[in-house]
């Protein structure tokens, strides 16, 4: 394991080494971006882009200004193992964002939070203080060329700002919604300049991984799921909480049983939502497949932010299908028709099937055509994931929700 989960918190900056910043002082960034590369750390955030690739393009980039951006703007439901990293481990969290700014060549960096993560907004502000003083931000950094300022942004509660773009609109003080790509963040992010963002636990995973060698890393895992990966369990669970596990060491029913201890009251499972809300179900017939981005998505469905949550069988099924609806609706930024509209209609239509106790044929088809036009016509993530859960369980459990049992 790479001991992400530190039963003894470290807060005080005396006691942290920035072992792996000022080895990557001392190599050149084209090798750490290697070593990056080799390890095939995915991005942690939801999307899985390879990190040493985007660190790579980066870099590459001829700019005499660049930005770092470490997103820690944790809000889809079910999702906190980001949380746990900010306030555990937040000077493993400041190392990552050193390294990054470093191995790209950006002189300054923002680190945003959701606003309602009041405690570590806290938490980091104190590190940045503490860090400014001991010589770790500001210039000359140990003793280095290396100059470096961070800013910490506190979010204003709009989901969407967990898309990369919308989340620098909002750092620039504009609404936040989603920029049309390409140009990417890479090319043109924060204010025109290139910019590389990051999820939290991707920077605290870049930190491990050149502390204990890419060798240490890979040898973890799977062929296509390299080294470990946190999980955020939560739902119909005895034991929820952060679980950091191997990629391919248990199946998604053993992570039920074996971490979460089973169904609480007894209950009986009914399916899994593997990466949040964002994805799609998991059903009984496929909880027996190892937890790895290779295994999930021949499932039909992806890690997404790891944010794994449990569904027993007394869970009412419209209910959860409304509940996940109207968030989406609630936080979509209002920008292309196909999504503000889409899930408003989908909404609607499950709210009339809520009151009735069923769907209709109709519902059905209705319901099945608005996610698939949403799905291709929305211009961010957001759009574009926000009916997955809902479409998923239809497919999965289109005899059960229908009036008369889908005959």
């Amino acid at each position: 394991m790479l001991n992400f989960l530190k039963k003894d918190p470290i807060l005080a900056i005396e006691d942290y080494d920035f072992t792996a910043f000022k080895q990557v002082l001392n190599t050149p960034a084209e090798n750490i971006i290697s070593d990056i590369k080799t390890a095939d750390l995915k991005g942690r955030g939801g999307a899985g882009f390879p990190a040493g690739v985007k660190w790579e393009l980066a870099r590459k980039e001829k700019s005499a200004e660049k930005y770092v951006v470490c997103n820690a703007d944790e809000g889809e439901p079910g999702t906190f193992k980001d949380r746990y990293l900010l306030e555990n481990s937040p000077w493993q969290v400041l190392e990552g964002i050193l390294i990054s700014a470093y191995v790209i060549g950006a002189e300054k960096g923002y680190i945003y939070i959701r606003g309602e993560y009041v405690k570590p907004i806290k938490i980091f502000n104190k590190i940045i203080e503490k860090a400014e003083k001991k010589g770790l931000l500001g210039e000359n950094i140990l003793g280095s060329e290396f100059d470096f300022e961070l800013e910490l942004i506190r979010g204003a509660g709009a989901y969407i700002c967990g898309d990369e773009t919308s989340l620098l609109n909002s750092i620039e003080g504009q609404r936040p919604r989603s920029r049309i790509k390409p140009p990417y963040p890479i090319q043109s992010g924060l204010y025109g300049k290139p910019t590389l963002v990051n999820n939290v636990e991707t920077l605290a995973a870049a930190v491990e991984i050149i502390n204990q060698g890419v060798e240490t890393y890979t040898a973890l895992g799977t062929a296509e799921s390299n080294g470990t990966k946190l999980i955020s369990l939560s739902g119909e669970v005895n034991e929820p909480g952060v679980y950091e596990i191997e990629f391919g060491s248990l199946t998604i029913r053993e992570i039920v049983e074996q971490l979460g201890k089973g169904i609480r009251n007894n209950g009986q499972l009914k399916f899994v939502v593997p990466g949040g809300v964002s994805t799609s179900i998991l059903p009984q017939e496929k909880l027996d497949i190892p937890y790895s981005y290779e295994d999930i998505k021949a499932a039909g469905s992806n890690t997404g932010s790891g944010a794994m949550i449990v569904v027993s069988e007394e869970n009412d099924l419209i209910d959860l299908m409304l509940n996940v609806a109207e968030f989406f609706m609630s936080e979509t930024c209002g920008t292309c028709f196909p999504c503000r509209e889409g899930i408003r209609q989908v909404c609607y239509l499950l709210e009339n099937a809520k009151e009735r106790g069923y769907l209709t044929q109709r519902d059905f088809e209705l319901i099945t055509d608005l996610s698939q036009t949403t799905y291709l016509a929305a211009r961010c993530g957001l759009g574009q994931s926000s009916l997955n859960f809902v479409t998923s369980v239809l497919e999965h459990y289109r005899d059960e929700l229908l009036q008369g049992g889908g005959q």
